[in-house]
């Protein structure tokens, strides 16, 4: 069946089969024959029809009320109050003002001075995050913070004003009138006046950084004890070493690469080392706890009690280690099949190299659409009316309907983020389950990646982006509920407090839940074209039936592809020190090699989240295909290396080499 502008599939363009002694062999339009499996499925269906189109007019509606939304943030916004702040007249620093009524300072030309100076220092957090000026603490621009000494004195604010072009007292007050009175009037801070440095372009007092930065300032503060010019310095080696941070990031892309490529055999080396490793150490364990016990037992001087004591760890540590040797022992031949899904894996990418590249697109996607958008939120977040106080001073009050609109905003956000990385997930999915299910997958594997790109746009979209719905509705349960912790800390008490945390637990496990249902229903959507909450319903009882591999495959796969993940980030950093251990404009050798690490932790990631799809795939069509094929009468699709992990693994090998004998033999009579 046709859909979404495509026509229906030409009835006499499918292969029709015939029996031909004892054999299925299917004849197409051009009369060549060839050997398959009475069986009407062949690999990921072509007659296909839209699935879910609802929840796809919903994501577009979804998108117009965010252009909407957008609009009015537009129309009241400025990002720039968010990012460099307001004085206490409604002036948005670091740029041109217009006048607001009945604010007398109000429309000056802030343009250079960048940072918010508070004559009373408000609570640590306020002043990062919020762009409403409280109407008793004045706020100034200025274009630097108030230096390294205490300012005493009316002098010390006119030797400020007059060394740094900017002034802390007001703005129509000139330097030569500072006086006392102008500070008991409220026009000058009052004295001492502390130094200040710049955190996201608001002064905060340097005895207070640990507290008005959080982390970063704690971290800043103690660097600062070491190095007092360490922000200096470490920004300087960030503009020396960008070059070198840039050839890390090129140089980590083909250490990945060659990751992805040996992965498959040094998957069976860490796979099976720590197999061994875990068996030595619950070995040694119980014999160093049954040898403490026979050492203190029968010893000149035998203290009773710490006999008793190692004897009950001797106990405990044999009954634990039998219990895991056992759980060893059982999934032995889990672990292997483990070590051949990803060899399974490092052949589909080998047939399908351009699959690497797939989260390049996502990425350069991804970065356009979500920096759109959160360009846009800036001005949402910031959308608010001024309000002229009594005294002349503005404060900014938030629009009640744009407060709720701002949480629509924020959803519709989670809904196209999770809707673009869904789309990669089926984009593989899709590729890989069309090299799986093809028999000859040398001649006849065609543009996997294309088509399944194609049955995605075509049919798809509406399934993705309905699984993407439910993990964003998640998503913003978690936010609001962590806004709901922020607003109630200190007041709610401990039991409230504990009560939330585990409801947020709780929601973090179910996303991930839903994420990895998420996973492997876009798995089964690529194969079958289901609807998604078939294609859940089926992955799902897939899942429950094969929950011992499953578990080895999530435990043992992700352990394995971590360790070469941190390979390509080690590898990457141990050449970067030989770039710049010689570098003598560097401050500190680590910058480079920190963030050049940290590009290849994310680089490595995307290239191995590929070989994860990849094998969560195959072993998902391994599955599909041991439930609809016996390997006899129903040929498997899986290769021989897979075939040993099926009930009649020997009758489904010698069925496969008939097959392949036949197979040869009608292709050679066809040639002649």
């Amino acid at each position: 069946m046709g859909c979404c502008g495509g026509p229906p599939v030409p009835p006499g363009t499918r292969i029709q089969p015939v029996r031909t002694n004892g054999s299925t062999v299917d004849v197409s339009l051009n009369g060549q024959p060839d050997i398959q499996e009475e069986d009407d499925f062949d690999g990921p269906l072509n007659d296909r029809s839209c699935r879910d189109v609802v929840f796809l007019i919903l994501l577009i509606a979804c998108l117009g009320g965010m252009g909407y939304v957008g609009y009015l943030g537009v129309m009241s916004g400025n990002p720039n109050r968010l990012l460099f702040g307001v004085d206490s007249w409604g002036n948005v620093c670091n740029q041109p003002n217009t006048p607001i009524p009945n604010a007398t300072n109000s429309g000056k030309d802030m343009t250079g001075l960048m940072n918010t100076f508070y004559y009373s220092f408000p609570s640590p957090i306020d002043p990062l995050v919020s762009q409403i000026v409280q109407t008793d603490n004045t706020v100034m621009c200025v274009r630097t913070c108030p230096g390294n000494s205490t300012m005493l004195t009316p002098a010390d604010y006119a030797d400020f004003a007059t060394t740094s072009n900017s002034r802390v007292c007001f703005y129509d007050l000139d330097p030569s009138q500072y006086s006392l009175a102008s500070i008991s009037s409220g026009q000058c801070p009052t004295p001492p006046v502390l130094p200040h440095v710049s955190v996201l372009n608001r002064c905060v007092p340097k005895n207070r950084i640990d507290a008005a930065a959080a982390v970063a300032g704690a971290v800043t503060s103690i660097l600062d004890t070491i190095d007092n010019d360490f922000t200096d310095k470490f920004v300087q080696d960030v503009e020396t070493g960008w070059k070198e941070v840039c050839y890390l990031a090129a140089i980590s892309s083909g250490v990945a690469l060659f990751i992805v490529v040996v992965m498959r055999f040094i998957a069976a080396i860490l796979i099976w080392t720590m197999y061994v490793l875990l068996i030595l150490a619950c070995l040694g364990g119980m014999g160093y706890c049954w040898y403490n016990w026979y050492t203190i037992q029968y010893a000149e001087v035998v203290v009773q009690e710490t006999a008793k004591t190692w004897l009950a760890y001797a106990a405990i540590a044999t009954a634990v280690g039998l219990v895991i040797l056992l759980i060893l022992l059982i999934m032995r031949k889990r672990l292997a099949l483990v070590v051949q899904l990803f060899r399974e894996a490092g052949n589909a990418l080998g047939k399908m190299p351009l699959l690497l590249i797939q989260p390049l697109w996502t990425f350069l996607s991804f970065a356009a659409i979500m920096g759109g958008i959160g360009y846009i939120f800036l001005y949402v977040l910031t959308s608010s009316q001024p309000v002229v106080s009594q005294t002349g001073k503005v404060t900014f009050k938030d629009d009640e309907l744009l407060f709720y609109l701002k949480w629509y905003f924020i959803f519709g956000a989670l809904w196209v983020m999770n809707f673009i990385l869904a789309c990669q997930e089926v984009v593989i999915a899709g590729a890989v389950a069309t090299w799986y299910f093809t028999r000859d997958k040398k001649n006849k594997l065609g543009w996997p990646i294309a088509r399944s790109t194609g049955r995605l746009i075509r049919y798809h979209l509406g399934s993705v982006a309905f699984g993407s719905f439910i993990i964003a509705v998640v998503m913003l349960a978690r936010l609001i509920l962590a806004y709901i912790q922020k607003k109630l800390h200190g007041r709610g008490g401990p039991i409230v407090q504990f009560l939330l945390k585990c409801l947020q637990c709780c929601l973090w496990c179910f996303e991930k839940f839903l994420k990895f249902l998420n996973r492997n229903a876009y798995i089964e959507i690529a194969i079958y074209g289901y609807n998604f909450c078939k294609a859940a319903a089926k992955a799902f009882s897939l899942i429950v039936s094969n929950a011992l591999r499953v578990a080895a495959i999530n435990s043992v796969g992700d352990f394995v592809l971590l360790m070469g993940k941190l390979m390509v980030v080690a590898i990457t950093i141990c050449i970067g020190f030989v770039l710049v251990k010689d570098n003598q404009e560097l401050n500190y050798v680590w910058v480079p090699l920190l963030l050049g690490g940290l590009a290849s932790f994310v680089i490595s990631h995307c290239f191995l989240s590929v070989y994860e799809m990849c094998i969560d795939t195959i072993f998902l069509c391994f599955c599909e295909d041991s439930e609809r094929n016996d390997g006899i009468t129903k040929p498997y699709y899986m290769s021989k290396n897979l075939m040993t992990f099926v009930e009649n693994s020997r009758k489904a090998i010698e069925a496969r080499e008939k097959y392949d004998a036949a197979n040869k033999a009608v292709r050679r009579g066809s040639e002649a």
